[in-house]
């Protein structure tokens, strides 16, 4: 994508809502019984596929932040700050939505979930 070229808000609502879809439908995946579960997993990489590919041709790219500490200076809107008002040390316990970034500019901040630092599990 060259400095003329704009993406449409709806284009990267697309891409955000395409992303979400492929992590919900690999972690439904992974409860599945090993037969099914070989089958959602390879059409997840082929899409995961097809939408890097896209986004690689567009100039865009998406940022996830699980592990990240969190100190208000990422991109991202926590979705449960207000709950660890009083905590310590925060992390991004979670990528709710990714941010996506085109030359080194925010088009969408992305939103994630926070957790105390010393009590996170890493989610697949």
């Amino acid at each position: 994508m060259n400095e003329r070229q704009a993406v449409a808000p709806e284009v990267t609502s697309l891409i955000v809502d395409h992303w979400r879809l492929l992590r919900t439908l690999a972690r439904l995946g992974d409860q599945l019984p090993d037969a099914p579960r070989g089958r959602i997993a390879a059409q997840v990489r082929f899409q995961q596929g097809r939408l890097d590919s896209v986004l690689a041709g567009l100039g865009l790219g998406l940022v996830t932040y699980e592990g990240r500490a969190f100190d208000g200076t990422l991109p991202p809107s926590a979705q449960n700050a207000d709950d660890f008002a009083d905590a310590g040390p925060l992390i991004v316990a979670e990528t709710v939505e990714p941010t996506v970034v085109a030359n080194g500019q925010i088009l969408h901040s992305g939103k994630v979930n926070l957790a105390p630092e010393q009590t996170h599990v890493p989610r697949n």
